[in-house]
């Protein structure tokens, strides 16, 4: 029964937050002009409270959006909830939920963590974790203050060696294609613990495991799928999802090509996962005017989609630009120099003057650069040569 509530949170949670980001309304506009707070609103969407059927009532009001009109286009629909419905029934009342800390494969862990694939722990530090237990990861970055959820999976068999150290496989994984920042979780009510820090600090164990609740865990994934509808008309199947790890995998591992088993969606998925990447690399900023509004950035390619497959998924071939800055770039109206990387304009843009106005005042400066994969020269050299129209 328990189960089954949950469901049903779930699932009008998450159709209540579509329906919010549909209309581009964040929750506190929202709460400005209801009778509702926003820890509440939060934890509607984020499925940790059923939404009582006035308080449904009142926000349909609000939205313009008749009842029939809401079960139809947002609750009844295929959607990525229909994955964590899946996930709800593999849950039992024994089963553990974790936040773990990964900086991935590493010469300091020996290479025992491989993103969706395993992880290590030492049994002395904790002790919690047991097969068919789930968790979300976390990626610190470094001595900085900022860090991000970037995936989530299952536990499953568990090896032990003779120092103590605890080898798990990871099964059902998922690879976000919206990473969770702290900004995202500003006004996340958690469950585990109490926030009493603007900062983050010590809110996380230090040893990187912390055990959360459930009403955390499927609260934060809910706002990652989300996130994630809004990417594309497709659910999430777990095949799809399978294939997201994949090519997750594959941009780590800097491969050349594309696997035959990912192959049939590459494009669909693998612009998804690299954009994220791309974003999360450039501070999520555009690398040319610093907008950061992260619902404006774009992962441009320098050479086309189309034009170089096996450069496709290369996160050094794309940069974080806004929606202006991304087209004049696809139309050659502006390039990058493939050696001192100042901004170049084309001549057809003071054809414009209204785009000239816009664009100007860059002209000369250098593109932003990224933490990492930072554009190779040979893909902004014929970018020069054959985009660019001078």
């Amino acid at each position: 029964m328990e189960n089954e509530k949950q469901i049903i949170q779930t699932r009008f949670g998450s159709a209540l937050m579509r329906l919010r980001l549909d209309q581009h309304l964040t929750r506190q506009s929202v709460v400005d002009h209801n009778d509702l707070s926003l820890n509440a609103l939060a934890s509607i969407e984020n499925g940790q409270a059923l939404v009582k059927l006035d308080t449904l009532m009142m926000l349909l009001k609000y939205y313009n959006m008749s009842l029939k009109d809401f079960s139809e286009n947002y609750v009844n629909v295929a959607n990525n909830s229909d994955f964590t419905t899946l996930m709800s029934q593999s849950i039992t009342p024994d089963t553990r939920f974790f936040i773990l800390d990964t900086k991935g494969a590493t010469s300091a862990n020996n290479y025992s963590d491989q993103d969706f694939s395993q992880y290590h722990w030492n049994s002395r530090q904790f002790n919690k974790v047991r097969t068919g237990d789930w968790f979300i990861y976390r990626r610190p970055k470094g001595s900085s203050k900022f860090w991000y959820f970037f995936g989530a999976g299952q536990i499953g068999p568990i090896t032990h060696d003779a120092q103590n150290n605890q080898h798990a496989k990871i099964v059902n994984p998922i690879a976000f294609t919206y990473y969770l920042t702290p900004e995202d979780l500003i006004d996340f009510p958690w469950s585990f613990r109490q926030r009493t820090r603007q900062d983050w600090l010590y809110f996380f164990n230090q040893y990187g495991m912390t055990e959360i609740q459930q009403t955390d865990f499927q609260g934060l994934l809910n706002v990652v799928l989300n996130h994630m509808d809004s990417q594309t008309l497709l659910p999430l199947t777990p095949e799809i999802l399978q294939e997201d790890v994949a090519v997750y995998q594959h941009i780590q591992r800097h491969e050349p090509e594309l696997t035959e088993k990912v192959e049939p969606r590459k494009e669909r998925i693998g612009q998804n996962q690299l954009a994220e990447l791309v974003r999360l690399n450039y501070g999520y900023q555009c690398a040319v005017t610093g907008i950061h509004t992260r619902s404006l950035l774009i992962a441009s390619h320098i050479i086309p989609w189309a034009s170089s497959p096996e450069n496709r998924l290369d996160p050094s071939n794309v940069i974080c630009l806004s929606p202006l800055w991304d087209k004049a770039f696809d139309q050659g109206l502006i390039t990058f120099d493939a050696f001192d990387h100042t901004i170049r304009l084309s001549s057809q843009v003071t054809e414009d003057t209204h785009l000239y106005q816009e664009l100007a005042p860059f002209k000369g400066k250098l593109l932003r650069q990224p933490t990492k994969d930072k554009p190779k020269t040979k893909f902004l050299a014929y970018h020069n040569r054959n985009i660019f129209k001078g």
